[in-house]
Order: C-alpha cells, then structure tokens, then sequence
C-alpha cells in the first residue's frame, strides 16, 4: 500500500476505534445507498458535462444548468408534496431501524461489502459500521443524484459527484499512462473530467484530517465513502480530493457525516513518495457544511 495513503488511513482508524480528537462537528450518522465504487451511478457523456458546464445564466436554463421537462417538473412536485414526503421520511427511518438490528454480515453484503480476510482493512466495530451504513443512507436523502452532469448553483457552483471525477472508462494500461503523466505535469484527463480543472465546486464526501489549528481542521482528506476505505482497500487516485482550506480558513471536524465542500477544484498530481500518484485532485477550500 502507498506509505502516503496508509497514513491517511490510520487516522480514520484512530478515529473509528474512538481515540479522542479536538471537539467540532457531531457524531449522529445518516446512508446513502448505491454500490460503493459507483459502478450503478450513469456516467454522463463529454458533451453532457460540457452542456452542464456551460449554462451559466444560458437562456431558457435553469440555475442548475437543465431545463426541466413537464414529466421532471411534475416528480419535483411531487417529492416536494408534504404527504410524499412525510412516506419518504418514514421509509428512511424503517431501514436505518432495519440497520440497526440486522446481523452485521447481511449488512454488509447489502452493500456490496464483506468482513474477511480479502477485503478487510480494518477490524470496525459493529456499531460503528451500522453508524456508517446508515449515515450513507441519509446522505442519499439529503442529496439524491439524478445520474446528471455536474449542475450550475444559484451561488456559481458546480455541484459536482465523485461519480464525476471517475476515470472508470479508461483501461488499466491508459490509467497508468495518465497518472504517470501526471507526475510529470501532463494532463491528459478525459475532456468530461479536464474540463472541472479550475472550476468552483461543491462536492460532497467524508472527511479524513490530516492537520490541524487551533482544534480546526486546516487539511484533510475527502473520500467519497468512509465504508469503502475501510473495507474496499486504499482509495484510488480519483476517489479521494486533498483539501486544503484557505488561509485563516479551518473546518470544523465533522466524524462520520458526510460533509459539503466549496472550493477550487484542481488537476494535480499527489505524490505517494515513492514518484506515483497516490492522487490527483486538489482542492483550494473556502467552506465546509455537514448534510
């Protein structure tokens, strides 16, 4: 494992067995549903993104970039109906009740997951895996994802998904070849995803800290899902963002929740200490929200 990369997880470890960190943010934990290495999410084409990219104040746009059709306004009003609401809330409490009392290996296999000796990296204990399969499921509740491209924000933000950032379509060997490249400067990312480079963004994940100041969290990694690190082996190089807030500017420590970011977001290559790329995204951050 990259020695970068393991360090990283030690401290999720020292925080998932309960070793006391500075006070901020909450421990009540919500789930968020879907297979965790995104593989069910739809991957929007180039031209889609760049669509979404590009509808800042475009005529006859939304704020968000897309035009509703008469069928997507009509669900919007639906969901927004307080009875539809209400059913949808009571569902969300039936299956994190669910969670709670379901034997852990069903949990987990519910999630694509298993505890052996294979896929295990970290020896979590029951309830905290319960706390974090049902923090995903409230996550998905307060941001549920339409399978879109990244959307324009009334406050000029892309709001963006890890699903966006993924390099799922390349194979092993043009991978390599990117991330190698990379290291040396040379971006040769997808046009979907090259395109981000250097936009503002809001993008949500889980937080893993890596400094502090003044019991403020100053940088940090941000992991799109905290049960897959644990069990799903080290990150990929496009499943975590190295966030760095700005100056004068720390975060608040939010422990298992997922956690909204602003900031810019950058092309550039992580450095495991070894010349490879434990990872390729940057973030310059300016604020930071728990869902």
């Amino acid at each position: 494992m990259k020695s970068r990369t393991l360090s990283m997880l030690l401290l999720l470890l020292a925080s998932c067995q309960g070793e006391e960190l500075p006070p901020g943010g909450v421990q009540e934990l919500t789930y968020d549903g879907g297979a965790l290495d995104g593989s069910d999410d739809a991957q929007p084409s180039d031209a889609l993104i760049a669509q979404g990219i590009s509808a800042q104040g475009s005529s006859g746009l939304t704020p968000s970039g897309l035009t509703p059709s008469g069928q997507e306004t009509a669900e919007a009003d639906r969901e927004h109906d307080p009875e539809r609401q209400a059913e949808r809330q009571a569902e969300l409490e039936a299956q994190a009740a669910a969670y709670e009392t379901m034997p852990i290996d069903d949990l987990l296999a519910s999630m694509g997951l298993a505890r052996d000796e294979e896929t295990q990296m970290m020896d979590l204990p029951d309830e905290t895996i319960r706390q974090l399969a049902i923090a995903r499921l409230w996550r998905e509740a307060a941001r549920p994802d339409d399978g879109g491209a990244p959307r324009r924000r009334e406050d000029g933000h892309l709001e963006v998904r890890f699903r966006h950032l993924a390099l799922d379509d390349l194979d092993d060997e043009a991978y390599e070849g990117v991330m190698d490249d990379l290291m040396r400067g040379e971006k040769r990312f997808p046009g979907a995803v090259a395109a981000l480079d250097g936009e503002q963004v809001e993008i949500v994940g889980y937080m893993i800290p890596e400094e502090w100041q003044r019991r403020e969290v100053t940088e940090f990694m941000l992991v799109r899902d905290l049960l897959a690190c644990c069990f799903g082996g080290a990150p990929q190089p496009d499943e975590w963002i190295h966030v760095s807030m700005k100056a004068g500017s720390g975060s608040p420590y939010f422990p298992f929740v997922a956690v909204s970011v602003k900031g810019t977001l950058r092309i550039e290559g992580i450095d495991d200490g070894a010349g490879y790329a434990a990872g390729c995204f940057r973030l310059d951050g300016t604020a930071t929200e728990e869902l």
